[in-house]
């Protein structure tokens, strides 16, 4: 992969966007597999990183998984002001070894940032041992790290994304969708991995569909991830939606292009930033 130019080196400076992927049940029947989903990773963070944005990410680090693509990404760059942030929900930064926090710490440097979330979204310290006395579960620990997320982000971008086996109230990416929109922020999917990307791609645009596979997106009719697309629905009725050229808007939904679907992100993200959004 080369380093795309783009946009102007800082056509981006100071927008904060958040990533969120995960492979999905969909990728063998397209042809791909977890390797295509951490190349598209890959090339989304280091087109927003040289335009000057930053890169938000919340997710776990072991096993580190998208985690060290993104670490990968931000250690090319030895000088200037690229930027990513981490966050951990509270179950994820209770089980995580100090050590593992530390090092992570440290290969982020000045470059980059790990955050924590509390159960009720707040933030915590690294050396916070402190507990509320309520029990809260995963599902809970997870929706108030992503709603701090969206509320810390200008824009997301979504990739992927499972829609069976989640750990949360809903699917983590149609919750993070969801969430966003909800925050004011911008929303940009990628339907051409599958899963929930797809899912929120195709009922969005209504028109599209064509390309994908029958049954596609594997899980799509299951009843908790229904409720969850019509809460994302619902929602998406009275948002500030992002309306893309109807070829961007094509490459999104459907590309399975690394560079295609970066190049359409950064372009719209600079664009929605000239218009002052």
């Amino acid at each position: 992969m080369n380093d795309p130019t783009l946009i102007p080196r800082d056509a981006l400076a100071g927008r904060r966007v958040g990533l969120s992927v995960s492979e999905s049940s969909d990728l063998a029947a397209l042809g791909l597999s977890e390797r295509h989903c951490r190349m598209v990773v890959a090339e989304v963070t280091r087109a927003i990183l040289l335009a000057g944005g930053t890169v938000v990410y919340g997710g776990r680090l072991e096993p580190e998984g998208y985690t060290r693509v993104l670490l990968d990404e931000i250690q090319r760059f030895k000088e200037g002001f690229f930027f990513i942030g981490f966050f951990l929900a509270a179950t994820k930064f209770g089980a995580t070894a100090v050590e593992k926090l530390d090092e992570t710490t440290q290969r982020l440097g000045a470059l980059g940032r790990l955050r924590f979330v509390d159960f009720t979204g707040s933030e915590l310290r690294l050396r916070d041992t402190s507990r509320p006395e309520v029990e809260f579960d995963d599902a809970d620990a997870y929706s108030a790290m992503r709603g701090f997320v969206a509320r810390d982000t200008d824009s997301r971008v979504v990739v992927g994304g499972q829609l069976t086996g989640y750990k949360g109230h809903e699917p983590g990416i149609i919750e993070e969708a969801r969430l966003s929109l909800e925050a004011g922020a911008e929303l940009y999917i990628a339907g051409g991995y599958g899963g929930a990307g797809a899912l929120l791609a195709l009922a969005l645009r209504g028109n599209g569909g064509a390309w994908a596979p029958p049954g596609f997106p594997r899980h799509a009719e299951d009843l908790g991830v229904q409720r969850a697309l019509d809460r994302f629905l619902a929602v998406s009725k009275t948002a500030d939606l992002v309306l893309l050229p109807e070829s961007d808007a094509q490459t999104l939904e459907a590309s399975h292009r690394p560079a295609d679907i970066a190049t359409t992100v950064a372009r719209a993200l600079a664009s929605q930033r000239r218009r002052g959004r």
